[in-house]
């Protein structure tokens, strides 16, 4: 994220309930209390950084929500963004919940992959 918004600020990684699924360049989670962790980065943005990602992401259908994340022994409310539950339909379920890993395997690279090669 920081390359393309280098105002935002790394917080740390973190976990959230739900699902997440392949949709080609990009992941879709689908908020749920009763599913499995979703792994995931929490960044601090400014308002500016925020309305960017609002103009981003409403291109892509997704709409922001705020949820209620965990970050190691602690828990805060973040924004995340998420798109329809019919537009997730299409979409394979990555099951170990990690989009980076998933990225890795899927492009048969070693190593990390960073959230900027997965949309190449």
């Amino acid at each position: 994220m920081s390359v393309r918004f280098p105002a935002s600020k790394f917080i740390a990684d973190a976990r959230v309930n739900g699902y997440l699924y392949d949709l080609g360049a990009f992941p879709g989670l689908l908020l749920s209390q009763a599913a499995s962790s979703v792994i995931g980065e929490v960044y601090e943005v400014d308002d500016e950084t925020l309305d960017q990602l609002d103009r981003f992401e409403a291109s892509t259908n997704y709409l922001r929500k705020q949820v209620d994340i965990s970050l190691g022994d602690g828990r805060m409310m973040c924004w995340t963004y998420t798109p329809t539950a019919e537009f997730c339909s299409t979409g394979t379920l990555i099951t170990s919940g990690d989009w980076l890993e998933h990225a890795r395997i899927k492009t048969g690279r070693p190593g990390k992959v960073s959230p900027e090669e997965t949309q190449r």
